[in-house]
């Protein structure tokens, strides 16, 4: 059976009342106006055998149990269906973290909003799957230099944009864009105050104003720091971002021939990583996490591989340091992929994962100076173990 997809949006743009804390900087950063939507992009893949659903959200990420719940809840419509919901991780999006509120004793999750953005994820896979249509896929990858910068390594960066395209069988005419860069959404800074995807809004937009098709958008491993260098923090300097980022994909992608992908696979690990990080467990005791998690010394996390023809689409849950990522993704080649890419943010948000070599945990993680990363992560041990669970992936094992 010849690959077949589907696609589905949905508009999650909050109304700015009640408040909206943005997520991804300093508490207390009020919405007070919307420059582009906030969405939820469902793409529907299957070989007749292997149901996957990937979708993107405009948020800054969802924990794990909330994406358990969603898979769970598909399930029972469509069996064997695996889920990849992976956050774009941008910072002008409502709080769904519980990190972000008026101040550091109240979260700033709008419990409604994130309901209506969890029903949305569902019904907007359904119609994906009602949708399905026969496609050839394009499947490439590219360096697109001088738009990002490493704040903690300069030395080590990743600036590889991914392209999947989904084609018709008849004409070749282009059903759907999946585009993967690893760089935080942050041309934007803590001052602004306005509802935004930043860079990705453009990204998107300009893809699909050119191919008629619709696009979605996901990020890689950002941590450590991938961070926009571009010449300030206006909106001016997020559109020529993304539209750099677009001209690149589509210049790539004309120059790609499509093929009949008939099989997909897709491979899931879950393993265990231990807690380490006090301050996580301080925020846990003042109830600033979702209601859905629950910190405990042990956390369950998972990874994903999903292989699409020549390209390997690794998940992670976290923000993921790119020495680790360049290096799983040339393993990923080593095995056999012709494109390897690395999505972050899929499925959880656990913070960075910091190589173990690196790791230093700051004396005081309220200021956690250049070891900020450390602050916001599980802990020393999540790198070598996710590591560990990807390499097992590549080779074929999964749960």
């Amino acid at each position: 059976m010849p690959l077949q997809i589907g696609y589905a949006q949905q508009v999650i743009t909050p109304p700015l009342d009640p408040p909206v804390y943005l997520a991804g900087f300093a508490q207390n950063r009020v919405a007070t106006a919307v420059h582009d939507e906030l969405y939820i992009r469902a793409l529907a893949i299957t070989d007749g055998a292997a149901p996957i659903a990937l979708v993107a959200v405009d948020l800054i990420g969802l924990v794990r149990p909330y994406c358990q719940q969603i898979e769970a809840s598909l399930r029972e419509k469509i069996p064997d269906l695996r889920v990849l919901i992976a956050a774009t991780h941008v910072h002008h999006a409502p709080d769904t973290i519980g990190l972000w509120g008026p101040d550091g004793q109240t979260h700033g999750v709008n419990l409604a909003y994130l309901r209506q953005v969890l029903a949305g994820v569902e019904a907007r896979v359904l119609e994906a799957f009602d949708r399905l249509a026969p496609a050839l896929v394009k499947a490439a990858s590219a360096q697109v230099t001088g738009l990002m910068k490493n704040s903690r390594d300069a030395d080590v960066l990743d600036e590889e944009l991914t392209a999947l395209q989904f084609v018709s069988v008849d004409d070749q005419k282009p059903l759907a864009t999946a585009l993967i860069y690893p760089c935080h959404p942050e041309v934007l800074w803590d001052d602004n105050t306005v509802i935004t995807s930043d860079y990705g809004y453009t990204l998107r937009a300009r893809v699909e104003t050119v191919t008629g098709a619709p696009a979605l958008y996901t990020v890689g491993a950002l941590g450590g720091m991938l961070t926009p260098a571009m010449p300030d923090h206006s909106f001016e300097s997020a559109e020529r971002m993304g539209e750099t980022l677009a001209q690149a994909a589509l210049a790539l992608l004309d120059q790609t021939p499509a093929q009949d992908i008939t099989r997909i696979e897709h491979h899931r690990r879950e393993f265990t990583v231990p807690l380490q990080n006090p301050l996580l467990f301080e925020i846990a005791a003042l109830n600033l996490l979702p209601a859905a998690s629950t910190l405990e010394d042990m956390i369950v996390i998972e990874a994903n591989l999903l292989k699409i023809g020549p390209a390997w689409l690794l998940t992670v849950p976290g923000e993921l340091f790119p020495k680790i990522g360049l290096a799983l993704k040339a393993e990923m080649k080593s095995a056999g992929a012709s494109v390897a890419a690395i999505i972050g943010l899929v499925n959880d948000e656990i913070g960075y994962i910091v190589p173990k070599d690196e790791f230093v945990y700051p004396e005081n993680p309220y200021q956690p100076t250049s070891h900020y990363e450390e602050s916001m992560s599980y802990g020393p041990e999540t790198a070598p173990l996710l590591v560990e669970a990807v390499r097992a992936l590549i080779a074929g094992g999964s749960s």
